[in-house]
């Protein structure tokens, strides 16, 4: 290893975007740095105050990652910081698991490529939508393999700045864990096509460009209404952006983070008709008006 430490950038990810659960992802302009040092001996030791949780997550990764590459590798430092809230439906834990991977995959030589980072990094954190778009950045379209939902390969298309997305976090968390255990074993087929009407529609627009025709088109009948317990007054601040000028909006990822898609003539509208949502409910939120990154995860 002539390179013994280097930094990743990694994009935050709004998954699902309504009914393309664990299929679509769009990368975000929000950021989690962490930066990966070779050690000499086989210690991983965070920099700074790192949780159990988080040195769990990154050692599973780097063993991951190194039985993936066929190779040994030695301890590292790590230290983790930026802007993409934990447990809050926008990609953190994605962003620490690919960097880790990312990181050790460029001090070790480049022995993986991105797709089998990003295989590596779903089969990590269960979420093949954000693994896409952290790494690939853009608008990713995710394909899982029918029998064992592993991933196999994805679809990127740039979006523009012109169109903004405002997201509101309010102050609860929502684990990904919960938010699966609350989901049915079966889905009435009415709303199985319903979901697929509105998925497939949704990813035209977005390809094609024609972002006002996204208004009352993107609904949800697979995840969203079984998470509505979990996430209080999102539905409300959805409308809420959506009555102010927004084109659509849905819950992001498993939440609690809301999204809403507008204009950058409407944005500042419709963040505050969303967090007045919450504010009105006695709840803390945090509003970011972000863009999609077209980049993604970066080494350097």
């Amino acid at each position: 290893m002539s390179q013994q430490s280097v930094l990743v950038q990694a994009p935050a990810s709004t998954s699902n975007c309504g009914p393309g659960f664990d299929t679509l992802s769009i990368a975000l302009t929000l950021y989690n740095f962490v930066r990966v040092t070779i050690r000499k001996d086989a210690a991983i030791h965070s920099v700074g105050d790192g949780s159990k949780e988080t040195q769990l997550m990154v050692e599973t990764a780097a063993r991951a990652f190194a039985n993936a590459a066929g190779i040994e590798v030695s301890g590292f430092d790590y230290e983790i910081w930026g802007d993409v809230p934990a447990t809050r439906g926008l990609g953190s834990s994605s962003t620490v698991r690919a960097s880790i991977v990312a990181g050790l995959n460029a001090l070790c030589g480049q022995p993986l490529d991105t797709e089998a980072m990003i295989r590596l990094t779903t089969k990590l954190d269960n979420a093949p939508d954000n693994a896409c778009g952290v790494f690939a950045g853009g608008f990713c379209i995710a394909r899982t393999d029918p029998a064992t939902f592993a991933y196999r390969e994805h679809v990127r298309f740039k979006l523009p700045d012109s169109l903004v997305f405002v997201a509101v976090s309010p102050a609860y968390e929502v684990l990904t864990a919960d938010s699966r255990r609350v989901l049915p074993d079966s889905i009435p087929f009415d709303d199985v096509v319903r979901s697929a009407n509105s998925l497939a529609f949704l990813v035209g627009v977005l390809v094609s460009g024609e972002f006002t025709r996204l208004h009352d088109a993107v609904n949800d009948y697979i995840h969203q209404p079984y998470r509505e317990l979990l996430n209080p007054f999102a539905c409300e601040s959805i409308e809420a952006g959506c009555h102010a000028g927004a084109y659509t909006g849905w819950l992001s990822g498993s939440g609690s983070t809301v999204l809403c898609v507008t204009d950058q003539a409407n944005a500042l509208k419709v963040g505050d008709a969303m967090q007045e949502v919450y504010k009105g409910n006695g709840v803390r939120s945090r509003v970011y008006r972000l863009a999609t990154d077209n980049v993604g995860l970066t080494v350097s």
